[in-house]
């Protein structure tokens, strides 16, 4: 018996998904124990499938993802939490921000970067509508974060910078994640002029609830896949190790090899050398005030989810 296919998923629907398949989109469905929650599906996955029965057969290894925590359903919902994966076997995280309209929110980067890492993936930053600024510079808090990630300043409005973005996404798989409002949307738009969403014509009304948020699949010129996610407020992660924090401020783990105690939390130590590194400017304090707040946050969650045993 020959090995059955498989497909890339497009997007999710309620007991089912869509996926291409040598150029075709096939709807499939969930049915035995996938259809009670044992497969949780996101866009990107990779599938096997019966074509016959027209049903998902098994979810392959991921190789990398992006996931959020989000609540229970029920009376335990205070209680517990589950993990859903927003996007599955990308190789970029493009995460989407704009300097004015709404302004830009580091806190939300800095969490959309430790997902990134804690998941596998490459992070970018994407800064839209740049030509708000009117000619102004960059903010220091967006500048400062190309000590950490690359940093690609566009208008969707104006086309400004959509040059190298285009080809930096050149052949990659990317998920594009931000706050609500910051212009994924047109950003797509204005990459591709005459995009078409890979499903064809296959219709996203009236599918009822969509495990993934109705998050899509796109295709790009130059063979590059870029997923569109929904606006996300907040990105809780779950219990990370803290070090994983310091990974995406890579000036501040240059600094701490410098701090006399191996176990420096850099913050009242003597001898810190993320300190020093602060009191001579060459660690902007918006920089450390990220840093601390994230390692904060990180660490109030682990104690959470031990409270919780989940």
């Amino acid at each position: 018996m020959s090995n059955p296919p498989q497909g890339l998923v497009l997007t999710v629907f309620r007991g089912g998904c869509a996926v291409v398949f040598e150029d075709r989109v096939i709807e499939l469905r969930l049915v035995g124990r996938h259809a009670h929650h044992e497969i949780a599906l996101a866009v990107g996955d990779e599938v096997s499938f019966d074509p016959e029965r027209g049903i998902v057969l098994e979810l392959r290894p991921r190789r990398t993802r992006l996931a959020r925590l989000r609540p229970l359903a029920g009376r335990r919902a205070r209680l517990k939490r589950e993990e859903q994966v927003i996007a599955a076997n990308m190789d970029l995280l493009g995460i989407v921000a704009s300097v004015i309209r709404p302004p830009f929110r580091p806190g939300l980067v800095d969490r959309f970067a430790l997902a990134a890492r804690a998941g596998g993936l490459e992070a970018i930053l994407i800064v839209n509508k740049i030509d708000l600024l009117e000619g102004s510079p960059l903010p220091e808090e967006v500048t400062g974060c190309a000590a950490a990630l690359p940093v690609f300043p566009v208008s969707a409005h104006t086309g400004d910078g959509l040059a190298a973005l285009r080809e930096h996404l050149r052949g990659a798989r990317t998920v594009l994640g931000g706050h609500s409002g910051v212009g994924k949307s047109s950003l797509l738009n204005a990459l591709e002029p005459e995009l078409r969403i890979e499903t064809g014509a296959l219709s996203m009304a009236g599918r009822g609830s969509h495990t993934t948020a109705r998050a899509v699949l796109f295709r790009l010129p130059g063979d590059a896949l870029v997923v569109d996610t929904p606006g996300i407020r907040e990105l809780e992660t779950g219990a990370l190790e803290p070090e994983l924090v310091i990974g995406i401020y890579p000036e501040i783990e240059r600094a701490a090899h410098a701090c006399r105690f191996r176990d420096c939390r850099h913050d009242r130590e003597p001898g810190c050398g993320v300190l020093d590194a602060i009191e001579q400017g060459s660690i902007p304090a918006s920089r450390y005030a990220s840093y601390r707040r994230l390692v904060g946050e990180v660490e109030r969650e682990a104690r959470t989810t031990a409270r919780r045993g989940t």
